[in-house]
């Protein structure tokens, strides 16, 4: 993404107001071709396939001989599951205007769609020796054989993609996926050695070795090949940005930030890079810059969800949980699959001591993610302060399924089963917990500050510091 892209974002956002506004007043205001092609893809890009498909429509009215305009009123069509009638354009169109690049590249898409992707495969196979952009014909090649099953052939066209060009950013995501699902890292690490065996100074290639690197988890290699790509390239955003991200993992924040604001630096600001400026900073523990960084986010794109909930943490952070909770339903209404955006709505709203909210909450995160430890301990702990015994061991009981290695929650067991009279099983989740983590076993006397008086419970315990000094 560069400056020059926001630049024409904000641009195509005043032509599609004024698109709309044209509708909405029944003025026959007048629209270019191009301006109208634009307004399809502004739609098209946000994802909004009928809004797209209906402003195609209206484009025809207006120019009906128009090849550009009904290509994006077949992919209309596609995206809005009229896949028959969208193929039925693409193939008009490919017989007018032959070798097209771009009408076949959507064919062979929508081929993959129609469960057809032989098709698609002879078509561009065929037009490979005629294509002027071989990247993003090979890169098809490779999702039509992904498509097919054939992994490693999808793998080989994929290579090609990235060859042709360096940066080609879906055809890397494709390998990644492919090398994830295989385990064939090294493999992947080398392709991208040879590059840099060939050229040391290919920016390209240092980046897309740490790309790898970082999906690996070897955060420090990663960081050391993105440095490499900047040096080669000062005004290289993407190897600042993965960079900023990379050095998050490995809690050097201040560095991040650095990193972050050398991406704004390079391709002007957006949604996305400022709203991991706010991220740095809520890091560090400034939530006031934290606070204008993701309020910019979401000022320059409304839909960005992960804005609207970095404003609901810094408000929770300062305590202020009414106004938390209405950034956390603006997250929300934006991205329902999100277990991270509901945790927060549970967590302003337990403060607010609203239980019965918070819980369903919480219910909802495990329900989207289960394994997240916050949620087990923090949901079973609304129904502990409740005397819900029964629910709590119920949650605490799903958790261990999830996170068997988890102290905590054995601890929180020993509560529950001894407040339900279950004195024999309450023991037996002691064992377990003393030894996963025996200095944690503090966490009983926090529920249950009488436990520290109980024989019972302080024998095991005393029998097992006797029996492993070494805790």
């Amino acid at each position: 993404m560069t400056g020059d892209h926001d630049h024409d974002w904000e641009n195509d956002k005043k032509l599609v107001e004024r698109f709309e506004n044209s509708l909405k007043s029944n003025l026959d205001l007048y629209f270019e071709e191009e301006e109208l092609e634009d307004i399809i893809r502004f739609y098209f890009d946000q994802q909004k396939f009928l809004k797209a498909l209906r402003a195609s429509e209206f484009s025809l009215e207006k120019f009906p001989y128009s090849i550009e305009i009904k290509l994006l009123k077949a992919q209309c069509l596609i995206f809005n599951d009229e896949l028959e009638e969208g193929l039925s354009i693409l193939e008009n169109i490919n017989n007018i205007s032959p070798n097209n690049e771009e009408i076949l590249l959507a064919l062979a898409n929508a081929h993959i769609l129609a469960g057809s992707p032989q098709d698609g495969i002879e078509l561009l196979e065929n037009f490979l020796p005629l294509a002027e952009d071989k990247a993003e014909v090979y890169y098809s090649l490779g999702n039509l054989y992904r498509a097919k099953g054939d992994r490693e052939k999808a793998s080989h066209y994929f290579k090609e993609a990235v060859k042709n060009r360096i940066n080609h950013e879906d055809a890397l995501f494709q390998l990644a996926m492919i090398t994830e699902e295989d385990g064939s890292f090294d493999e992947i690490l080398d392709f991208y050695q040879e590059f840099i065996d060939q050229d040391p100074y290919s920016a390209g290639a240092w980046y897309n070795l740490g790309v790898v690197y970082n999906r690996l988890g070897r955060y420090e290699e990663a960081i050391k090949a993105y440095d490499y790509a900047i040096i080669i390239d000062e005004s290289f955003a993407s190897a600042y940005f993965n960079l900023g991200n990379a050095l998050m993992n490995t809690s050097q924040y201040e560095l991040a930030l650095e990193a972050y604001q050398n991406t704004i630096n390079c391709e002007g600001a957006n949604a996305e890079n400022c709203c991991y400026m706010g991220a740095a900073y809520e890091k560090l523990g400034n939530i006031e810059q934290a606070f204008k960084y993701f309020k910019k986010s979401a000022k320059l794109d409304e839909e960005y969800d992960d804005a609207w909930f970095g404003l609901g943490m810094c408000m929770l952070k300062k305590e202020k949980y009414f106004e938390a909770i209405h950034y956390f339903k603006k997250a929300i209404n934006l991205n329902k699959q999100s277990p991270n955006f509901w945790v927060g709505m549970a967590d302003a709203e337990f403060n607010l001591g609203n239980l019965q909210a918070s819980s369903e909450a919480y219910e909802e995160a495990i329900n989207l993610e289960p394994g997240i430890l916050e949620t087990y301990i923090n949901l079973s702990l609304i129904y502990f302060d409740q005397n819900r015994f029964e629910e709590a061991i119920d949650v605490i009981t799903e958790g261990i399924e999830e996170l068997p290695e988890e102290a905590e929650l054995y601890y929180r067991m020993v509560v529950f089963q001894i407040k339900t009279g279950n004195y024999k099983e309450a023991f037996s989740y002691l064992e377990n917990a003393l030894t996963l983590a025996f200095d944690r076993h503090v966490v009983l006397y926090e529920l249950m500050p009488e436990l520290e008086k109980q024989k019972a419970m302080s024998k095991i315990i005393a029998q097992y510091r006797e029996e492993n000094p070494e805790t």
